[in-house]
């Protein structure tokens, strides 16, 4: 898969205003004038053969058109341009002869990857842990339709030797080893969706001097929601700390048996 945002045409959005008639706004797929057009409104307006499809804040097509189950299609994604939201994956509909068609863009805030197949597109979020990936799959005859959302799993082939691994990774990388995952999921108990809302969310992680440290938090609230994962590569152990709204919450819950590298980094997060 690859990201439907990655080789996206920008040259079709002009710097300022731009009129149906500045052709260089225009380009012609499949027999169909296409053009982004820049409103005074400080959006872009989507054009088919002179016809608005589409306006939102910000609107990308992928450079290259597709085939389908015989039928000319270009991807691409629209929003409002805010990071509040990412932009939704769309599919414009060229047919030899026939007026243009636009499905979507979709009602969803994930980040969503393309797939292409002999008679379908498949668009996916990434699976988290807290969270089961979103799948569409889109056909020519039927548009879009939800598939069975697809739920995080770890890589049963990773355990603690797959630690090396995880220089300068995500804390969801580090979820992705067995072990860790099947821990921390079993100790955490009914406070796992609470944990694993925040370790999936903006941050990183890294290798460090006894084991392994990550942490991520809420976009809005960051400081008041966030979690912290540690691994410790000696005693083959994970540790959490997540604060929701303000208040933390440690597991283990007996601190004194943390090893002391772990013990010591909690202790200048909880002075935060």
């Amino acid at each position: 898969m690859r990201g439907i945002a990655g080789g996206l045409i920008g040259t079709m959005v002009l710097a300022g205003a731009a009129s149906a008639e500045d052709l260089s706004a225009w380009h012609e797929v499949a027999g169909h004038e296409i053009a982004l057009i820049a409103t005074d409104d400080a959006t872009q307006r989507l054009e088919v053969d002179g016809v608005a499809l589409h306006e939102d804040g910000l609107i990308l097509l992928d450079e290259v058109p597709v085939m389908v189950a015989g039928v000319t299609v270009l991807t691409g994604t629209a929003g409002s341009g805010g990071n509040a939201c990412n932009a939704a994956p769309f599919v414009l509909v060229l047919p030899q002869g026939g007026p243009a068609r636009l499905d979507g863009p979709l009602d969803s805030c994930a980040w969503m990857e393309r797939q292409v197949q002999e008679a379908a597109l498949v668009f996916a979020s990434e699976a988290l842990p807290g969270a089961a990936g979103e799948v569409w799959t889109w056909t020519p005859m039927g548009g879009f339709a939800e598939a069975l959302p697809e739920a995080f799993t770890p890589d049963a082939g990773q355990g603690w030797e797959a630690m090396t691994g995880l220089a300068r990774a995500h804390p969801v990388e580090a979820l992705k080893l067995a072990p860790v995952y099947a821990m921390l999921q079993a100790g955490l108990g009914a406070a796992w969706g609470e944990f694993a809302e925040r370790i999936e969310g903006l941050g990183s992680g890294d290798l460090v001097a006894g084991g392994y440290r990550g942490e991520a938090c809420l976009k809005f609230t960051c400081e008041s929601d966030f979690a912290v994962l540690w691994l410790d590569q000696a005693g083959q152990g994970a540790y959490a700390y997540w604060r929701v709204d303000g208040k933390g919450w440690v597991w283990p819950a007996d601190t004194k048996t943390w090893p002391a590298w772990v013990a010591a980094d909690l202790d200048q997060t909880l002075r935060r």
